[in-house]
Protein backbone atom coordinates (compact mmCIF):
# COMPACT_ATOMS: atom_id res chain seq x y z
CA UNK A 1 0.00 0.00 0.00
CA UNK A 2 1.27 3.47 -0.82
CA UNK A 3 -0.12 6.89 -0.05
CA UNK A 4 -0.27 9.97 -2.16
CA UNK A 5 -2.38 9.17 -5.24
CA UNK A 6 -5.69 10.94 -5.67
CA UNK A 7 -7.66 8.24 -7.45
CA UNK A 8 -11.39 8.70 -6.77
CA UNK A 9 -13.66 5.69 -7.00
CA UNK A 10 -16.12 3.72 -4.91
CA UNK A 11 -14.28 1.20 -2.75
CA UNK A 12 -15.89 -2.25 -2.31
CA UNK A 13 -17.40 -3.04 1.06
CA UNK A 14 -15.68 -5.27 3.58
CA UNK A 15 -16.78 -8.90 3.79
CA UNK A 16 -17.43 -10.71 7.06
CA UNK A 17 -17.27 -14.49 7.22
CA UNK A 18 -20.38 -16.27 8.57
CA UNK A 19 -19.85 -18.18 11.82
CA UNK A 20 -20.17 -21.62 10.21
CA UNK A 21 -17.93 -20.88 7.23
CA UNK A 22 -15.29 -19.25 9.40
CA UNK A 23 -15.31 -22.15 11.85
CA UNK A 24 -14.95 -24.71 9.04
CA UNK A 25 -12.03 -22.77 7.53
CA UNK A 26 -10.38 -22.56 10.95
CA UNK A 27 -10.74 -26.32 11.49
CA UNK A 28 -9.34 -27.02 8.02
CA UNK A 29 -6.30 -24.77 8.59
CA UNK A 30 -5.51 -26.28 11.98
CA UNK A 31 -5.63 -29.76 10.46
CA UNK A 32 -3.62 -28.67 7.42
CA UNK A 33 -0.80 -27.22 9.53
CA UNK A 34 -0.84 -30.19 11.86
CA UNK A 35 -0.83 -33.09 9.41
CA UNK A 36 -0.01 -31.83 5.90
CA UNK A 37 2.44 -28.97 6.45
CA UNK A 38 3.79 -29.06 10.03
CA UNK A 39 3.85 -25.63 11.66
CA UNK A 40 6.54 -24.48 14.11
CA UNK A 41 5.90 -21.31 16.14
CA UNK A 42 8.14 -19.00 18.15
CA UNK A 43 7.20 -15.93 20.19
CA UNK A 44 3.47 -16.62 20.53
CA UNK A 45 3.63 -15.31 24.11
CA UNK A 46 4.53 -11.85 22.75
CA UNK A 47 1.09 -11.31 21.17
CA UNK A 48 -0.89 -8.59 23.01
CA UNK A 49 -4.32 -9.23 24.48
CA UNK A 50 -5.77 -6.05 23.00
CA UNK A 51 -6.11 -4.91 19.37
CA UNK A 52 -2.97 -4.87 17.23
CA UNK A 53 -1.72 -4.74 13.66
CA UNK A 54 0.02 -7.99 12.62
CA UNK A 55 2.54 -7.50 9.80
CA UNK A 56 4.81 -10.01 8.10
CA UNK A 57 6.71 -10.80 4.95
CA UNK A 58 4.44 -12.05 2.15
CA UNK A 59 5.21 -14.99 -0.13
CA UNK A 60 1.97 -16.93 -0.45
CA UNK A 61 -1.81 -16.98 -0.10
CA UNK A 62 -1.11 -19.46 2.72
CA UNK A 63 0.47 -16.70 4.83
CA UNK A 64 -2.72 -15.47 6.51
CA UNK A 65 -3.80 -18.99 7.41
CA UNK A 66 -0.33 -19.66 8.83
CA UNK A 67 -0.38 -16.48 10.95
CA UNK A 68 -3.87 -17.12 12.32
CA UNK A 69 -3.13 -20.78 13.09
CA UNK A 70 0.21 -19.91 14.71
CA UNK A 71 -1.45 -17.39 17.04
CA UNK A 72 -3.85 -19.96 18.52
CA UNK A 73 -6.49 -17.23 18.49
CA UNK A 74 -9.93 -17.79 16.99
CA UNK A 75 -10.08 -16.87 13.32
CA UNK A 76 -13.08 -14.59 13.76
CA UNK A 77 -10.79 -12.25 15.73
CA UNK A 78 -8.81 -11.51 12.54
CA UNK A 79 -9.43 -9.39 9.47
CA UNK A 80 -7.13 -9.30 6.47
CA UNK A 81 -6.52 -6.02 4.71
CA UNK A 82 -6.67 -7.34 1.15
CA UNK A 83 -5.98 -5.60 -2.15
CA UNK A 84 -9.32 -4.49 -3.60
CA UNK A 85 -8.12 -4.98 -7.19
CA UNK A 86 -7.38 -8.65 -6.48
CA UNK A 87 -9.68 -10.03 -3.79
CA UNK A 88 -12.72 -8.02 -4.88
CA UNK A 89 -12.26 -8.08 -8.64
CA UNK A 90 -15.01 -10.62 -9.38
CA UNK A 91 -18.23 -11.74 -7.71
CA UNK A 92 -16.95 -15.33 -7.49
CA UNK A 93 -13.75 -14.28 -5.74
CA UNK A 94 -15.71 -12.10 -3.34
CA UNK A 95 -18.21 -14.90 -2.61
CA UNK A 96 -15.49 -17.48 -1.91
CA UNK A 97 -13.59 -15.05 0.28
CA UNK A 98 -16.62 -13.95 2.27
CA UNK A 99 -17.40 -17.59 3.07
CA UNK A 100 -14.05 -18.14 4.79
CA UNK A 101 -12.65 -15.05 6.52
CA UNK A 102 -13.06 -11.36 7.29
CA UNK A 103 -11.50 -9.12 4.64
CA UNK A 104 -11.30 -5.33 4.53
CA UNK A 105 -10.50 -3.91 1.06
CA UNK A 106 -7.52 -1.63 0.67
CA UNK A 107 -6.35 0.04 -2.53
CA UNK A 108 -2.72 -0.43 -3.53
CA UNK A 109 -2.64 3.22 -4.66
CA UNK A 110 -5.36 4.84 -2.54
CA UNK A 111 -6.91 8.25 -2.67
CA UNK A 112 -8.53 10.16 0.22
CA UNK A 113 -11.95 8.52 -0.13
CA UNK A 114 -10.65 4.96 -0.22
CA UNK A 115 -8.33 5.66 2.72
CA UNK A 116 -11.24 7.03 4.73
CA UNK A 117 -13.42 4.03 3.83
CA UNK A 118 -10.68 1.58 4.80
CA UNK A 119 -10.07 3.32 8.10
CA UNK A 120 -13.78 3.33 8.90
CA UNK A 121 -14.05 -0.41 8.26
CA UNK A 122 -10.97 -1.10 10.39
CA UNK A 123 -12.37 0.87 13.30
CA UNK A 124 -15.75 -0.83 12.94
CA UNK A 125 -14.09 -4.24 12.98
CA UNK A 126 -11.92 -3.50 16.02
CA UNK A 127 -14.90 -2.05 17.90
CA UNK A 128 -17.55 -4.66 17.15
CA UNK A 129 -16.00 -7.81 15.72
CA UNK A 130 -12.37 -8.61 16.42
CA UNK A 131 -8.96 -7.58 17.66
CA UNK A 132 -6.34 -8.26 15.01
CA UNK A 133 -5.71 -6.75 11.58
CA UNK A 134 -3.34 -8.51 9.17
CA UNK A 135 -1.43 -6.29 6.77
CA UNK A 136 1.38 -7.16 4.35
CA UNK A 137 3.45 -3.97 3.98
CA UNK A 138 5.16 -5.18 0.80
CA UNK A 139 1.81 -4.79 -0.97
CA UNK A 140 2.07 -8.03 -2.96
CA UNK A 141 3.52 -11.54 -2.79
CA UNK A 142 7.21 -12.02 -3.46
CA UNK A 143 8.15 -14.16 -6.44
CA UNK A 144 11.60 -15.14 -5.20
CA UNK A 145 11.16 -15.13 -1.42
CA UNK A 146 13.13 -11.92 -0.96
CA UNK A 147 11.46 -9.25 1.15
CA UNK A 148 10.58 -6.14 -0.86
CA UNK A 149 10.52 -2.52 0.31
CA UNK A 150 7.66 -1.80 2.71
CA UNK A 151 4.96 0.73 1.82
CA UNK A 152 4.57 3.66 4.20
CA UNK A 153 0.85 2.99 4.65
CA UNK A 154 1.57 0.69 7.58
CA UNK A 155 2.74 3.72 9.57
CA UNK A 156 -0.36 5.68 8.61
CA UNK A 157 -2.72 2.87 9.60
CA UNK A 158 -1.11 2.11 12.95
CA UNK A 159 -0.98 5.78 13.94
CA UNK A 160 -4.57 6.49 12.89
CA UNK A 161 -5.89 3.44 14.75
CA UNK A 162 -3.53 3.98 17.68
CA UNK A 163 -2.71 0.28 18.01
CA UNK A 164 0.68 -1.45 18.34
CA UNK A 165 2.39 -3.25 15.47
CA UNK A 166 3.47 -6.87 15.88
CA UNK A 167 6.18 -8.02 13.44
CA UNK A 168 6.20 -11.62 12.21
CA UNK A 169 8.35 -13.67 9.87
CA UNK A 170 6.98 -16.61 7.87
CA UNK A 171 9.29 -19.22 6.44
CA UNK A 172 8.25 -22.04 4.13
CA UNK A 173 4.91 -20.79 2.82
CA UNK A 174 6.32 -20.08 -0.64
CA UNK A 175 7.17 -23.77 -0.97
CA UNK A 176 3.57 -24.66 -0.08
CA UNK A 177 1.72 -22.26 -2.35
CA UNK A 178 3.92 -19.93 -4.43
CA UNK A 179 2.47 -17.16 -6.56
CA UNK A 180 0.90 -18.73 -9.65
CA UNK A 181 0.14 -22.11 -8.06
CA UNK A 182 -3.39 -23.21 -7.17
CA UNK A 183 -2.90 -26.44 -5.19
CA UNK A 184 -0.74 -26.56 -2.04
CA UNK A 185 2.24 -28.87 -1.61
CA UNK A 186 3.34 -30.34 1.74
CA UNK A 187 6.24 -28.48 3.32
CA UNK A 188 7.15 -27.41 6.88
CA UNK A 189 6.31 -23.84 7.86
CA UNK A 190 7.71 -21.65 10.63
CA UNK A 191 6.16 -18.48 12.07
CA UNK A 192 8.13 -16.22 14.39
CA UNK A 193 6.40 -13.38 16.26
CA UNK A 194 8.41 -10.40 17.48
CA UNK A 195 8.02 -7.76 20.18
CA UNK A 196 5.11 -5.33 19.67
CA UNK A 197 6.06 -1.70 19.16
CA UNK A 198 4.19 1.59 18.91
CA UNK A 199 4.29 3.73 15.81
CA UNK A 200 4.00 6.80 18.04
CA UNK A 201 7.16 6.23 20.05
CA UNK A 202 9.29 4.12 17.69
CA UNK A 203 10.62 7.03 15.62
CA UNK A 204 11.06 10.79 15.57
CA UNK A 205 10.64 12.63 12.30
CA UNK A 206 10.18 16.21 11.19
CA UNK A 207 7.19 15.54 8.93
CA UNK A 208 4.23 13.16 8.79
CA UNK A 209 5.51 11.60 5.57
CA UNK A 210 8.94 11.00 7.12
CA UNK A 211 7.32 9.52 10.21
CA UNK A 212 5.30 7.01 8.17
CA UNK A 213 8.34 6.02 6.15
CA UNK A 214 10.39 5.63 9.34
CA UNK A 215 7.76 3.30 10.85
CA UNK A 216 7.84 1.15 7.71
CA UNK A 217 11.64 0.97 7.86
CA UNK A 218 11.54 0.15 11.58
CA UNK A 219 9.06 -2.66 10.91
CA UNK A 220 11.16 -4.09 8.07
CA UNK A 221 14.19 -4.11 10.38
CA UNK A 222 12.18 -5.84 13.13
CA UNK A 223 11.03 -8.54 10.72
CA UNK A 224 14.53 -9.10 9.34
CA UNK A 225 15.69 -9.70 12.90
CA UNK A 226 13.27 -12.64 13.02
CA UNK A 227 14.87 -14.35 10.04
CA UNK A 228 16.07 -17.74 11.23
CA UNK A 229 19.41 -19.10 12.19
CA UNK A 230 17.87 -22.50 11.49
CA UNK A 231 15.78 -23.56 8.51
CA UNK A 232 12.07 -24.28 8.94
CA UNK A 233 12.81 -27.98 8.37
CA UNK A 234 15.09 -27.92 11.44
CA UNK A 235 12.44 -26.05 13.43
CA UNK A 236 9.84 -28.65 12.46
CA UNK A 237 12.18 -31.37 13.73
CA UNK A 238 12.73 -29.46 16.96
CA UNK A 239 8.95 -29.06 17.33
CA UNK A 240 8.47 -32.82 17.01
CA UNK A 241 11.00 -33.50 19.78
CA UNK A 242 9.34 -31.21 22.36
Amino acid sequence: MSIGNNHVHQSPAAVWAPAVGGALFEAFCRTFFSLYSPLAVEGRHLLPDGPFLLCSNHNSHADSAALMTASRRRFHEFALLGASDYFFRTRNMRWILSSLMNVIPIDRRPGPRSLSACLTECRRFLTKRGKILILYPEGTRSLDGEMREFKSGVGWLASELQIPIVPAYIEGSRQILPKGRSFPRPHPVAVRFGEPFSSACSVRAESLRESRRAVAEQLAWQIRRLMPEHSCQELATMRGKR
